[in-house]
Order: structure tokens, then sequence, then C-alpha cells
């Protein structure tokens, strides 16, 4: 049933062979089109779960992403989104701290993010102290942007 289910017309099947694409962008759509699916793309649980040892590390971050989405129970996206945090570009810093942050604050093992995330507060990035900030109002159930985010945008 689950090779019925589809996102922009494409199979769940079809999306999991994307997750092996020589091309970085493309292994990247696979795991958002297989996140949007979400629990339906089970059958890709395993291919995701492999993508999490991706040479690209955005492409690591959207398969954890992907995974949480998919399986929630599973704590390895946490840990890689957590160790994305500590990437050396930016770009995947900022990236992690996003997904952590829409993982909101009943996501199994989510807490282990709050003293990474709170360590982004001094990063050299603003983009990546703007994302710590918002998933840290996200996972600590504050319904406004912390204050120091309108400093951080100025």
């Amino acid at each position: 049933m689950s090779a019925q289910v589809a996102y922009l017309g494409t199979t769940v099947p079809d999306w999991v062979r994307e997750l092996s694409s020589s091309d970085p962008l493309q292994r990247r759509l696979g795991a958002y089109a297989l996140g949007e699916i979400g629990p339906a793309a089970t059958e890709a649980m395993s291919d995701l779960a492999a993508a999490l040892q991706d040479p690209v590390a955005f492409v690591r971050v959207w398969a954890a992403a992907a995974l949480a989405r998919v399986a929630p129970s599973g704590g390895e996206s946490v840990t890689v989104l957590i160790a994305e945090l500590g990437n050396e570009l930016a770009f995947v810093r900022s990236l992690a701290a996003w997904h952590l942050g829409r993982l909101g604050p009943a996501f199994p093992g989510i807490e282990q993010a709050l003293i990474p995330l709170r360590q982004l507060a001094g990063d050299k990035d603003p983009s990546v102290r703007v994302e710590a900030a918002l998933a840290l109002g996200m996972l600590e159930g504050k319904g406004a942007p912390p204050p120091e985010l309108k400093s951080l945008c100025t």
C-alpha cells in the first residue's frame, strides 16, 4: 500500500531511489519528500538511516529531519542534528537548529539539544544565532521569539 503513497506524484520507492543519486541536491530532495510523506513512508526508514552517513552535511541534516517525521520514536535523528550544530559551515549549523526547533518539545530525546542550542548563542554567524534562539523558544515552550532575537536582527 505504501508504494501508492506519493508526494508531488512520485511514489515512495522513487523518492528512495533519489537518496542514491550522485547529485547531493537530488539526495536532499529525496529526503525532504520522504519526510513530507511521513509515517506512510516507513519502508524508507533504512534508506533514510543510511543517508545519515551521507558525505554531504546538508543531506545528512535533511535525512535526519525526514527520519524524524517518518519514524518519530527513533533517537538517531536528534543525535545527528545535534552533531551538525558543530559543523564548520554556518548554513548547516543554522539548518540543524531550525530542524531541531521544528521537532518540538514533545519529540523523544529533544532535551539533549537544549544545551548545544544554548551554546550557539555566541556563534559568529547571525543566522545561526537566530535559528538557535528560535529553536530554543520552540523547545522551551515560549510562545514568542526570545527578546535577544531583536538585537540579532539589527
